[in-house]
């Protein structure tokens, strides 16, 4: 019985079409993703936002205590700025439940914002908020906080009398859907 060997593989051709395939691809794809990147990265830092919002909620009624959130804004176009999560409970000789963090209370954590976005605003007294432990905000500090981007595209996340964040996005800084 004759055996029939066979030789597969690719001809140099072929393997330069798909390479050139793959490189068309990725021109084309490049120049989106670029764009779509600091819009991701917004909606991002405002999903966390809220998110923590809600874990500093959920933490002062798990633990029956005040827990605080600092923001620290910056002026764009200077990017960052941040927010710090803390137990307001006055350890150390501040005052309970003032949303000022006392260098002895604990930080629960903190949060600094990603490449390209600015936490730009806070008309929270003191840029300041937090919870009591039954959930409802600090001092009736209610209000919102403003992060945007360079493209410029703004997020405001929103904090009700019920102590409930909502998040709204915005183009110009001060029409929220």
């Amino acid at each position: 019985m004759k055996r029939i060997l066979s030789h597969s593989g690719f001809t140099l051709l072929e393997v330069l079409i798909v390479v050139g395939i793959f490189a068309i691809t990725a021109a084309i794809a490049v120049p989106g993703i670029m764009n779509w990147l600091p819009d991701y990265r917004l909606k991002g830092a405002a999903r966390d936002l809220y998110s923590n919002m809600q874990k500093a909620r959920s933490e002062a009624v798990k633990r029956n205590t005040n827990v605080g959130i600092s923001f620290n804004t910056v002026v764009f176009p200077v990017t960052g700025g941040g927010y710090t999560v803390f137990i307001d409970n006055g350890k150390g000789g501040g005052t309970a439940g003032d949303a000022v963090r006392h260098s002895d209370e604990d930080v629960l954590f903190q949060v600094e914002m990603p490449p390209s976005c600015s936490l730009v605003e806070t008309n929270f007294t003191g840029d300041a908020t937090g919870y009591n432990s039954r959930g409802l905000p600090l001092g009736n500090r209610v209000g919102h906080v403003e992060i945007r981007n360079v493209k410029p595209s703004w997020y405001g996340i929103f904090l009700s009398n019920s102590g409930y964040p909502d998040v709204k996005r915005s183009t110009n800084g001060e029409d929220y859907e």
